[in-house]
């Protein structure tokens, strides 16, 4: 055993994304689970005039009063319009095939109680082209990212919202596309802030984490404008104190030597997930022969993750997490992913918009789909038939019960307990644990004659054994 200094782990889950928890591991692989595709996809298409084209560049949440009721917002593009892109010079854009006199965002929402089957309520609230019959409920706001914010003490501020905003620019040298706020006290009812844009040296992609707790401040992942000579797109984080004021988007995650040639990173969602930071990276496969700034090419999702949101890793050697569909089919082009999947039983539900096409002038065109994962299943440590192990690094145990999170249909998983030097605790060799051999996403494990509770306060290890067997995560309860 080596000499590792007791981590802190109380009743949080510990994943395998990285080796914090990991002291050795033997005769074990590593696989990134891919979330499945939905069979019914795709669940929105483009109904109405107004929305055009839609995107999912934001986000899905349940309701905090009603927690059967989810909520989205999406954007709907109506055509691209050039002067939303900020071009007085329409005329350049013609053949790319933007309309210039179709000059709104529409910001619009939609509900549903089961998540596959979604409701365009009319709402009532926007005027756009003479009528107010429409699911709209902000104008020019475009990649729009939600929160319900409890801790703001003022209700008209209660949601929060982080969106693009078309604007002429002035041609300096220090500006890109920047991002806006807007507030609300039901999520329907919008009002943006007098001082927008709040950052005008961040491009149009961003996504919005929220409140973080640990740093004290709001927090939002942008992309640094390529205008400041940032020919790589890359992703950058900016902070407030009070949601209007915005600190410039500093790097925190660029493409490397490790990368091929041509990968740049479109935007990066956020989600914190048990003690981790988890970032759904896009990553923007432009041609390596064509002049920066780059504007064509495809668009998976990596992961990357953070403990604290500001140093970042690439999870998994840089495999896809989310892929391209073959060819001609709606997601053969691009994936732009919400900002947090939904918890919805044993899985995680990932909420995703598609484009049938290549990043372009033409491309995010919708519709809106779903993908599945098993819960906490990101990354698993797996073993054949000749086994393995794997041995934590020490921490205090905290009693109640130890679950794992395990698929081993046809194979098995056992645990010993150690101490902090490695030697089994009495009651806890191997030979004692019961073997897990079904599959389950929190299976208490346990011994013949002790209990993990009698543990409680000592400093232990954890020895996993497997074959033919996937370990995803594990807690203890107490």
């Amino acid at each position: 055993m080596t000499d590792t200094q007791t981590i802190h782990v109380d009743t949080t889950k510990q994943f395998f994304l990285d080796d914090l928890i990991v002291d050795s591991e033997d005769g074990l692989s590593r696989t990134l689970h891919q979330p499945a595709k939905y069979t019914g996809n795709p669940l929105m298409f483009p109904l109405y005039p107004w929305e055009g084209r839609i995107t999912l560049y934001g986000n899905v949440m349940r309701d905090p009063e009603d927690p059967g009721l989810l909520r989205m917002w999406y954007t709907g593009y109506g055509g691209m319009g050039v002067r939303q892109m900020g071009s007085k010079d329409t005329s350049k854009w013609a053949h790319l095939g933007f309309d210039p006199n179709n000059l709104l965002y529409k910001y619009c929402y939609a509900t549903s109680r089961d998540g596959i089957f979604w409701d365009r309520p009319n709402l009532g609230l926007v005027e756009y082209e003479g009528s107010t019959d429409n699911n709209i409920v902000l104008l020019n706001a475009s990649s729009g990212n939600v929160i319900h914010d409890p801790r703001d003490p003022d209700p008209a501020r209660r949601y929060k919202a982080l969106f693009f905003e078309s604007r002429e620019k002035d041609g300096t040298s220090n500006e890109g596309d920047g991002f806006s706020v807007g507030f609300s006290p039901d999520g329907l009812c919008w009002t943006k802030y007098e001082g927008n844009p709040v950052s005008k040296r961040s491009s149009d992609a961003h996504t919005l984490l929220g409140w973080d707790e640990r740093h004290g401040q709001y927090v939002a992942y942008a992309r640094p404008s390529v205008h400041l000579g940032n020919k790589t797109r890359r992703i950058g984080r900016a902070v407030s104190d009070d949601f209007n004021s915005w600190t410039d988007p500093e790097d925190i995650l660029v493409p490397d030597d490790d990368d091929p040639p041509g990968l740049e990173f479109y935007g990066m969602p956020v989600f914190t997930y048990e003690d981790l930071y988890i970032g759904l990276l896009y990553a923007y496969h432009t041609p390596p022969e064509e002049r920066q700034i780059t504007f064509f090419g495809k668009i998976d999702v990596q992961l990357a993750h953070s403990r604290n949101g500001i140093q970042w890793h690439r999870t998994a050697n840089r495999a896809v997490f989310m892929p391209n569909g073959p060819p001609n089919s709606i997601d053969a082009g691009e994936i732009y992913m919400a900002n947090t999947p939904l918890v919805v039983g044993d899985e995680l539900w990932f909420y995703y918009s598609p484009s049938a096409i290549e990043h372009g002038p033409t491309g995010r065109s919708g519709p809106i789909c779903l993908a599945k994962l098993r819960l906490d299943g990101f990354v698993s440590v797996d073993a054949c038939e000749e086994g393995g192990s794997l041995v934590t690094v020490p921490f205090e145990c905290t009693g109640g019960d130890l679950e794992i999170n395990a698929s081993a249909r046809g194979g098995q998983v056992s645990v010993a307990v150690l101490d902090e030097e490695g030697y089994e605790q009495p009651g806890f060799a191997r030979v004692y644990s019961a073997v897990f051999d079904g599959d389950s996403v929190r299976q208490r494990m346990m011994w013949k004659d002790v209990t993990f509770d009698s543990l409680k306060g000592q400093r232990i290890r954890l020895k996993f054994y497997l074959r033919n067997a996937s370990l995803y995560a594990f807690r203890q309860t107490g």
